[in-house]
């Protein structure tokens, strides 16, 4: 029997916006509808990918080109598919295959969301495994394929601390230089290391230490995270650790009933993933049709009731 992968689905959101210049001022220009179709038309007539063709594979190792599948029409103004996104340049051992060459080209499938909005931007939602996704080559993509991407940027949506105010923590993991110094006052062996502190029980002050002093400095700067997290530590009677020593912080929790893992590094420089209440088949992927259904619901609870509604 397969290994159910157990890393959690969720999914980014950014949208597309065509900016241009009316004199000394930069305006937005509306994506139309007829667009919008049109976009859909490119993406469907993607030239295939030869995967046993050298000039296909390194259209795949360029990164700004993914292959698309399962491409629906749901309504005018939603499509959903699935890209693939390209793995390339480090060679590994595999159990089943052997040595895997750094010259390979791997690719993982991960299912998307357009979504063109009455104010004329196309909002994504882009799933995410874990780790590992690729919203950076499906935007690349669907650009390419847009009939006028002169002056596009993609703008990616983030939370703030209020998101989380109803989070339960459970587990704090914070990874440090190994500099700091034992409460015996004796130094330590040096490189790096992983911090792990997980709720006793839900009593367990923890609770409240993480929920008031490390959450709410959730999309703050990186200073004030890492004064905080270093601060929480120190209360441990195990370390003494300096703010430059913490390296990042991730946070697990029950938010409105859901397990998610905070990032509480990645907001100054990536979208915020939500988690999404996918299934994963014994490969470890999600279902195409699930996933987007997902996405759609976290697009118009959580963005579109800001951006466009608020």
């Amino acid at each position: 029997m397969a290994v159910r992968n157990n890393e959690e689905v969720s999914a980014s959101f950014h949208y597309l916006a065509r900016v241009k210049k009316n004199g000394d001022q930069e305006v937005v220009v509306p994506f139309t509808m007829a667009e919008f179709a049109a976009l859909f038309v490119a993406m469907k007539a993607q030239k295939p990918f030869d995967l046993t063709s050298e000039t296909d594979l390194q259209r795949l190792r360029t990164l700004k080109e993914a292959p698309l599948e399962n491409l629906d029409q749901l309504s005018d103004r939603t499509l959903i598919g699935t890209f693939r996104a390209s793995y390339t340049g480090h060679g590994y051992d595999n159990t089943e295959k052997g040595r895997i060459s750094a010259k390979s080209v791997n690719l993982r499938p991960f299912h998307f969301v357009l979504y063109l909005s009455e104010s004329g931007l196309i909002y994504i939602g882009s799933q995410y495994l874990g780790m590992f996704g690729g919203y950076r080559i499906l935007k690349e993509t669907l650009t390419a394929f847009l009939p006028d991407r002169k002056g596009v940027r993609s703008i990616s949506f983030r939370l703030g601390a209020s998101y989380y105010k109803n989070a339960v923590p459970k587990e704090i993991r914070v990874n440090v230089a190994n500099k700091a110094t034992s409460i015996s006052g004796q130094g330590s062996l040096g490189g790096k290391m992983v911090i792990t502190l997980t709720r006793s029980s839900k009593e367990d002050p923890l609770i409240e230490r993480v929920r008031q002093s490390i959450i709410p400095q959730f999309g703050k700067s990186q200073k004030a995270i890492k004064e905080a997290v270093a601060g929480l530590m120190s209360q441990s009677d195990v370390l003494a650790i300096d703010d430059e020593d913490v390296i990042d912080c991730t946070v697990l929790a029950d938010v409105n009933g859901k397990s998610t893992t905070i990032y509480m590094f990645d907001n100054g420089f990536r979208a915020t993933r939500f988690p999404l209440e996918t299934k994963v088949d014994d490969d470890g992927h999600p279902a195409c049709a699930d996933t987007c259904n997902e996405i759609l619901n976290a697009l118009n609870e959580h963005v579109i009731k800001v951006t466009e509604d608020g």
